[in-house]
């Protein structure tokens, strides 16, 4: 079960493109919401691959299917597939997971929509993001209508907790990718020079980029 957020804009989240396998040719975008991801992957990746979305929220679903995507279900994962036995290259978990009361579950059972070789590739926001720190040292931990504390959020993770929960689940974490660092922000980027010194607190999401373990021979 998930808490879904019916505000989200079509955001495009370019900066996950670079992280998509590139010879990926099928790609799952779970909570798709407006199709932003599924617009850009369209873009960049052109009309020979195949983008399905899912998406809890009709009105977001509703503006998915004419953002590129082949096609569209409305509902939660892995309901909403249960009539189908379709594989694909990459599946796709663009700030989902935090919305899940259990992550781990879900994490896991993606694995089964993978094709041989296939990648999960799941930003996630981080806990340890400065900023948010930073306002808990002055006293105070608001929820807001989006970003980190998204008051839709249920749970909370750092990098080290989600390679954590992917290698728990059966993965082979091959990239845990900060993202959107906050010395590219506002005043911040006066500190971009020392970057470097903030670690994993100056990014606000990690990418994890991930494949199914591979069974080793017995004997």
């Amino acid at each position: 079960m998930s808490l879904p957020q019916s505000s989200y804009d079509a955001v495009e989240r370019t900066e996950v493109l670079p992280l998509l396998p590139a010879s990926a040719q099928s790609f799952l975008d779970i909570g798709c919401a407006r199709g932003g991801f599924g617009r850009a992957i369209r873009r960049e990746r052109g009309p020979s691959v195949r983008i399905v979305g899912l998406e809890p929220i009709a009105e977001q679903a509703a503006d998915a299917r004419s953002a590129g995507y082949d096609e569209v279900l409305e509902g939660y994962f892995p309901e909403v597939m249960a009539h189908s036995e379709e594989l694909f290259d990459c599946i796709v978990l663009n700030d989902v997971l935090e919305h899940m009361m259990d992550p781990w579950t879900a994490v896991s059972g993606v694995k089964s929509r993978l094709a041989p070789g296939g990648r999960v590739v799941a930003s996630i926001p981080s806990i340890q993001f400065l900023p948010i720190w930073l306002k808990v040292l002055r006293g105070r931990w608001d929820y807001t209508d989006e970003g980190t504390l998204d008051r839709t959020h249920v749970r909370f993770f750092t990098r080290a907790t989600m390679v954590e929960m992917f290698e728990g689940a059966g993965y082979t974490v091959e990239r845990a990718q900060g993202i959107n660092s906050m010395t590219t922000r506002g005043h911040a980027r006066l500190l971009a020079p020392l970057a470097w010194l903030f670690g994993n607190a100056r990014f606000l999401q990690f990418v994890i980029v991930a494949g199914a373990k591979r069974l080793e021979a017995l004997g």
